[in-house]
């Protein structure tokens, strides 16, 4: 039977003696780095992932509080945990450290069972936090995976209904996400378009022409333009999908997921200039993700044949939607769409190999 392998533990204090007492003390049971200052300690740790960290906390150039906040700052080493070493026992120093991420603390002079005592449990209670940790991360990819399948799955259920309409989901959803990954990097935008934005929005994009399942097939397979009757008929699917979504978050009230495909379904038809529909929204009053919606609904539109139309050219769709700037369209997002048109065009050129 392979014998377990030592666990790994970096101590960092500016005074040999230290080192030389606490390795002592450890090395029989853990594999023990030393580094006299923080600097030191930062290219240890760039070749060795410790199990825990002993930090002395007066240390000259950069002390023990400073070092603690470069760990805690980097997403490898955050979650390895550091007791600090101190000859100081007042609750401020207490308090300052577990407020900069402690675990624990060690006094000095050593007292060589408390310090392992206080070590292993440490260590203990970092590997079961881990565990719940991975447990969680691997819960929320399981939800996300369920979520992304529900969202491709209702997109071919819509296609099954109408090819056109199916088509138009999986197209729409290729735009918005070259849209939105760009828009992450456009100063205006990046409080809003977070990474956790970009992915519950492109997760939902294909959910918000869902209401047309519940549309008469007479009206959504028809192979002319609609009449002023059947168009007001059509509009109805933006508040079929918006409700369908609105009474799964009264089961689910703080899913984000169901926030962000209730607000595609129901608000991707509204304008800038108040006058869409189903609710007459104005301006920054329509959420963000279906401003963005609307400008590559509307473009995937255009640029797709219909049985009543051949599709425009990417430069004439380009152009309408500059036309609609202010007044169909946010202004702002306008702009940065048509600036990414090199992009937009590219995905219009591949979008049956990049379809779901």
């Amino acid at each position: 039977m392979m014998e377990a392998e030592k666990k790994k533990i970096l101590i960092i204090d500016d005074i040999k003696f230290n080192l030389e007492i606490a390795r002592d003390v450890l090395q029989e049971e853990y594999t023990v780095y030393e580094a006299m200052s923080a600097q030191e300690g930062f290219e240890v740790l760039s070749r060795v992932l410790p199990d825990l960290i002993l930090l002395d906390i007066v240390m000259p150039e950069t002390d023990g509080y400073e070092m603690i906040q470069g760990l805690k700052r980097s997403r490898r080493l955050r979650r390895v945990p550091v007791i600090f070493l101190t000859a100081y026992t007042n609750s401020e120093s207490e308090v300052k450290g577990f407020e900069l991420g402690a675990s624990d603390f060690i006094t000095k002079p050593f007292v060589a069972p408390v310090m392992k005592r206080r070590i292993k449990t440490q260590i203990e209670l970092s590997a079961y936090e881990h565990s719940l940790e991975d447990l969680v991360e691997q819960k929320v990819e399981e939800n996300e995976k369920l979520q992304q399948m529900l969202s491709i799955g209702f997109a071919e259920l819509v296609e099954a209904r109408d090819g056109v309409t199916g088509g138009h989901v999986k197209n729409t959803r290729i735009y918005f996400e070259a849209f939105v990954e760009n828009l992450k990097h456009v100063p205006k935008y990046q409080d809003d378009v977070t990474d956790e934005f970009v992915k519950l929005s492109v997760r939902s994009a294909p959910l918000h022409d869902i209401g047309k399942i519940g549309i008469d097939d007479v009206v959504l397979r028809k192979q002319s333009s609609l009449e002023k009757s059947e168009m007001d008929y059509m509009k109805r699917h933006v508040e079929l999908g918006g409700d369908t979504f609105r009474k799964i978050r009264k089961v689910f009230p703080e899913n984000e997921f169901l926030k962000f495909a209730e607000h595609m379904a129901l608000y991707h038809h509204e304008r800038w200039d108040g006058t869409g529909y189903p609710e007459g929204l104005k301006g920054e009053a329509i959420p963000l993700e279906a401003r963005i919606m609307s400008i590559v609904d509307v473009y995937d539109a255009l640029t797709s044949e219909r049985p009543y139309k051949k599709p425009f050219s990417h430069e004439k769709a380009m152009s309408i939607i500059a036309e609609g700037r202010g007044t169909q369209f946010d202004p702002d997002l306008v702009d940065e769409f048509v600036k990414m048109g090199d992009v937009i065009n590219d995905r219009l050129q591949r979008k049956d190999e990049l379809r779901i």
